[in-house]
């Protein structure tokens, strides 16, 4: 059965589309710098296809939440055991129930040991329940790292070890995944090398721009048009999308996340600064503060 979701626009206002059952079988990488319209990209994709399959959402910073009101995920609060994240990954595929896990709100390592336990439980569910999944991972840098961070070896290895399950052999598993990222450089080249199908956004660092670029099929001395690139302007090429590099600019959305950047306001300092910054409030003495860790 085909099924050509509705991407927006490309040259000459023709119609962008995207072939979902060739997306399951053969994946997608999303690249873009901040405010390049990644995530409206990822929310474009999540609400055409909606109707169609089931999906996983694994949301580092709570941006997809909203799809719950319009088009009924279940959010999966992340501050969990990573027992019961496994155990509840594993009903989420026996129940074909579409899920955004919210990981707000924990520290990175934190982060990547829930999105391990949650993945593992989807790749490790029983044959019976193999039903195509779309398993989009938002800021996949953090979950599949090129090099080792500050996090302990332990964690980048679950983390690590999970996302190559997806990109690598989830496919059999009816798991499709869709991996989007501020930086090429800084996502592990084994995760991103499974990927078949490729929308390039706004990027400016040399080595993320040539990257673009080959995946692209394109000659390096095209990498710099990306850029120039505008908000949700993205070089798309793959077997789901296109045979030849083309331009697509995405469409509108009918959700919007939860936190959107902070808009510009006009500024004028109150009268009484000093005695507001140096004089707590009654509420504010009696809440502890909370410290992240370094």
């Amino acid at each position: 059965m085909k099924v050509a979701i509705d991407m927006g626009a490309t040259t000459g206002s023709a119609p962008a589309t995207l072939d979902l059952e060739e997306l399951l079988a053969t994946r997608l990488l999303v690249q873009g710098n901040s405010g390049s319209g990644k995530s409206h990209l990822l929310r474009r994709l999540l609400e055409q296809s909606a109707p169609w399959v089931q999906q996983c959402i694994i949301d580092p910073e709570g941006d997809f939440v909203t799809l719950a009101d319009k088009f009924g995920h279940v959010v999966v609060d992340a501050t969990r055991t990573e027992t019961e994240l496994t155990r509840i990954a594993g009903r989420i595929r026996q129940h074909r129930v579409s899920v955004v896990l919210n990981l707000e709100g924990l520290d990175v390592e934190q982060q990547m040991r829930a999105a391990a336990a949650f993945l593992g439980g989807m790749f490790d569910a029983d044959r019976d329940f193999w039903y195509p999944v779309l398993v989009v991972v938002d800021e996949a840098q953090l979950f599949a790292p090129s090099v080792a961070g500050e996090v302990s070896d332990e964690a980048r290895k679950l983390s690590l070890g999970a996302m190559t399950n997806l990109m690598c052999r989830g496919r059999k598993r009816g798991l499709a995944g869709v991996i989007a990222t501020q930086r090429l450089a800084k996502l592990a080249k084994n995760v991103a090398a499974e990927a078949s199908n490729f929308l390039m956004g706004r990027t400016f660092l040399d080595i993320d721009m040539a990257r673009a670029a080959d995946l692209l099929g394109m000659e390096k001395r095209q990498a710099e048009q990306f850029r120039a690139l505008a908000r949700g302007h993205f070089g798309a090429l793959g077997p789901a999308i296109s045979r030849r590099p083309m331009p697509v600019t995405i469409g509108a959305v009918e959700t919007s996340a939860r936190s959107t950047s902070p808009k510009l306001t006009p500024f004028e300092a109150p009268v009484d600064a000093a005695e507001l910054i140096f004089t707590a409030s009654p509420e504010e003495i009696v809440r502890p503060v909370v410290r992240r860790p370094a």
